[in-house]
């Protein structure tokens, strides 16, 4: 093959100056004179926004601290230019790279545009051809924000589904009628045509709308285009010296139903899952995962941090996966950690992991609708969909059949079957999928496998040096990263969200009392979400962990929070109902009660109430004659219901007791010899 140098083609200029298109029809000198003034016009922008964006300081301000807005503000007092201008200049400056030929006008924006009137005049007249059949007017301001009310009040479904005759009749009917007859009795009739716009008019703003991409829901169409002809020629990797130097983090709310523990016979659902997953940019591991009920939020963010942080052993054998620490290696705090701006991380919290020097030192924002910037994390729970989800009972179509149940009745998998799943599925992507672009030169020299888990093991051994100074005991990173709450001590066990806890230390304490002497009443835990079984507080130092009271709530055992927190709201249902029925119940026994009085004083009508002072000596002597009584009434019922099956020949057993005092007494009141 030839080498460059024998080309014999050599580019001597180019026509490409600032990127703006020059129409063809101009001459040399206007298309000069427009090329011109462009550079005037860009060198002025630049002029404007130059102080703060070529000073260090004050450009480091406006991108990373709340003082850019002050810087603005004295450049417009400085200049004169309205400081939404300036504004403007600043964020165009940015996006478009930083150089002067950002500051040139959008090429989109150039050239005149026409503007509707505000009112109409005599000079207003309507554009285009004149008409002799028609009289409608000129299109204002007032009709075209009318008719974007419009469309946004009928919503994209609708707005697919109508033609546009249809959709002007809508608009026509709404916008352009008026309301006569009295108050209760009104009716709309049409506006006269001059005072309307025509079927064109509409449907000519229409179609600009939908052309620019002006409607509410095409408002993110800027965004999908750079992100359809954005360039991927790099890895979120590079720039990154190795494993648990930078892990990225996201949830999402999965598409598929969970059951409810209790009451399985109804078939209740949990809901949808929430999954949070760390990954590691550099070999592509899975650090981490949790699970948890409802929206992102900032607690499920934390446990996500402390199963990434931790040895996983313990975490899988809870839902009854085996492994040892080789096979998940991952317990390291990273350097970096990438996130986007979801609403689960709150400013203030991730300001409190950096000043608490826990071991993250940065912490980095992705733009708003860019999941290409952490496209690791991205493509795990893609991943994870198309694996596991979509072959579970309860998954979530897209586009559901016609008549079908709601994915919610299909629920079958529990909140605990669920993680067994995904821990199942994260492990195999961690320790098999096969992916050559992990390696590097020395990992390919050295025969390393292009697996997660050997990139992350070699990383870690070359080139982090194992990982010395990114673990932290478990205490600590307990202590900080699982969600708080306050527990009060009682004598039935520590009291936290309604379940009770044991811990000998406590107990020992004497704080597991009702006294209000104890010396501590109430206690900040650490607790985690997935699991009821355990709390953990600290005292002086030292971490204790309390486990369930199986006594007082054993109900609550190996159930998630949410299943638990559940379970008492159908509690507290029961004990309304039940209060109700036990009302209903209390009433039926009064009246009982007030007839059997009735019956009782009915009985003794016309006797004499005894006058003596002391006990009828008789009590005893007709206590066990009533008891006698009750006896052979027992025994006579006891033949009935028995018959033929007492054994008749069996000779009666005789007893010939000694009479004691009762029974002298009894034969005495008798006349028994």
């Amino acid at each position: 093959m030839p080498l460059h140098n024998d080309y014999q083609y050599k580019v001597r200029a180019y026509t490409y100056k600032n990127g703006l298109y020059v129409p063809e029809r101009l001459s040399y000198l206007d298309k000069q004179r427009v090329t011109r003034k462009r550079d005037a016009q860009a060198d002025e922008n630049y002029e404007l926004i130059q102080p703060i964006v070529e000073n260090l300081d004050k450009r480091y301000e406006y991108l990373h601290t709340d003082r850019g807005q002050a810087h603005i503000v004295q450049r417009s007092i400085e200049t004169g230019v309205k400081a939404s201008l300036i504004s403007r200049l600043l964020s165009q400056y940015f996006f478009r790279g930083m150089n002067l030929k950002a500051m040139y006008p959008n090429y989109r924006r150039c050239g005149s545009k026409y503007q509707p009137p505000s009112a109409l005049t005599e000079i207003a007249i309507k554009r285009g051809r004149s008409s002799k059949l028609t009289n409608y007017r000129n299109r204002l301001e007032a009709d075209e924000k009318a008719i974007e009310l419009h469309l946004k009040k009928l919503g994209k479904k609708k707005f697919k589904r109508f033609s546009y005759q249809k959709l002007y009749e809508v608009f026509d009917y709404m916008h352009q009628s008026l309301e006569v007859g009295e108050e209760g009795a009104k009716v709309k009739i049409p506006k006269k045509q001059s005072d309307c716009i025509s079927y064109d008019q509409y449907y000519y703003y229409v179609k600009k709308l939908e052309k620019e991409g002006k409607l509410h829901w095409q408002q993110k169409a800027d965004e999908k285009y750079a992100y359809e002809y954005e360039q991927r020629l790099s890895r979120g990797r590079d720039g990154v010296p190795g494993p648990a130097f930078r892990f990225e983090i996201d949830a999402t709310i999965e598409d598929v139903y969970l059951s409810f523990e209790y009451f399985p016979e109804l078939r209740l659902s949990s809901g949808r899952p929430t999954t949070y997953r760390m990954m590691c940019v550099y070999s592509g591991m899975t650090v981490g995962i949790h699970v948890g009920i409802g929206g992102p939020n900032w607690e499920g963010v934390m446990q996500c941090l402390y199963n990434a942080f931790t040895d996983k052993v313990e975490f899988c054998a809870r839902y009854g996966v085996q492994i040892d620490s080789d096979t998940w290696p991952c317990f390291h705090v990273c350097t970096e950690l990438t996130i986007d701006n979801g609403v689960e991380y709150p400013k203030k919290q991730m300001l409190q992991i950096l000043e608490d020097n826990f071991g993250i030192e940065c912490i980095n924002y992705t733009a708003i609708y860019s999941g290409e910037q952490k496209g690791t994390i991205e493509g795990g729970f893609e991943h994870d969909k198309k694996d596991i989800i979509k072959f579970m009972p309860g998954y979530v179509e897209r586009i559901p059949e016609r008549n079908s149940k709601h994915a919610s009745n299909l629920a079958v998998y529990t909140y605990d079957q669920f993680v067994r799943l995904l821990i199942v599925q994260t492990l195999i992507r961690n320790n098999e999928i096969f992916n050559p672009r992990l390696h590097d030169k020395a990992m390919s020299e050295h025969g390393v496998k292009a697996t997660p888990r050997e990139v992350w093991l070699f990383g870690m051994k070359h080139y982090m040096n194992n990982g010395r100074g990114k673990k932290y005991p478990k205490e600590q990173i307990l202590q900080a990263l699982l969600p708080s709450g306050t527990a009060s001590t009682t004598a039935k066990g520590i009291r936290f969200k309604g379940v009770f806890y044991l811990c000998d230390f406590a107990r020992l304490q004497g704080w597991l009392t009702d006294s209000k002497r104890r010396p501590v009443k109430t206690l900040d835990v650490r607790y985690f979400d997935g699991s009821t079984n355990k709390i953990w507080y600290r005292h002086e130092g030292v971490l204790y962990c309390a486990q369930i009271n199986e006594a007082q709530s054993q109900c609550y055992m190996d159930k998630t929070w949410f299943d638990a927190l559940h379970r008492m709201e159908f509690y507290r249902e029961e004990e309304v109902e039940q209060k109700m029925r036990l009302r209903e119940a209390r009433f039926a026994q009064k009246q009982i009660q007030e007839e059997t009085l009735a019956e009782a004083k009915e009985r003794l009508a016309g006797t004499r109430v005894p006058k003596r002072k002391s006990a009828n000596k008789n009590i005893s002597v007709i206590a066990d004659m009533q008891k006698r009584l009750n006896q052979q009434k027992t025994s006579e019922l006891y033949k009935t219901l028995l018959g033929n099956e007492i054994n008749a020949s069996k000779k009666a057993i005789v007893v010939n007791p000694k009479y004691s005092s009762t029974d002298k007494n009894f034969l005495n009141m008798y006349g028994e010899n």
